[in-house]
């Protein structure tokens, strides 16, 4: 098969690839723009104002119950301040409950508001719907291999996070 104009030929790398749109990091990146945006779109019906990150934060405390502030914040992204200001409007909203940590005085430990937990489970009814829709066609085994894939490039990608870049 005759690779087309821009795609790696044959012995060439795709990390080698001409084209902007045939990177995979790329690609990466565009699809992940594609489902936010989607996300958004989606979230924009719950008539709350949520955005992406709002409806983590608040997926995170329904999954996990009350949950101390800081274990919400990515350490290899630096978005603790993020965090704190999604907190804030989660609270202001009557949606997240914040009390004092009694094992860390700085610290806060969150919880869904009644109205936070009725939102969360609403919404992640949904989302398991609109799940099929964004995954549809793909099977369970390509869903875990793209799963697996995704963890590895994690894995590959945080170390390089405390690294110098490559001059």
């Amino acid at each position: 098969m005759k690779p087309r104009p821009g795609e790696p030929g044959v012995g060439e790398s795709v990390h080698e690839a001409q084209r902007l749109e045939d990177a995979v990091a790329y690609r990466l990146h565009r699809t992940n723009r594609l489902l936010l945006t989607h996300l958004a779109r989606f979230l924009e019906t719950s008539r709350h104002g949520l955005t992406p990150e709002k409806w983590f934060v608040l997926a995170r405390l329904r999954e996990g119950g009350a949950t101390r502030q800081v274990e919400l914040t990515e350490p290899a992204l630096e978005d603790a301040p993020n965090v704190s200001r999604l907190v804030e409007s989660l609270v202001a909203a009557e949606l997240v409950e914040r009390r004092p940590d009694p094992d860390d005085r700085r610290g806060r430990i969150l919880q869904l508001s009644v109205a936070g937990k009725q939102l969360a489970d609403e919404l992640h009814e949904r989302a398991v719907i609109e799940r099929f829709r964004v995954f549809d066609g793909f099977t369970e085994s390509e869903l875990a291999a793209l799963t697996a894939a995704l963890d590895r490039l994690d894995s590959n990608v945080r170390p390089l996070l405390t690294q110098e870049p490559l001059e």
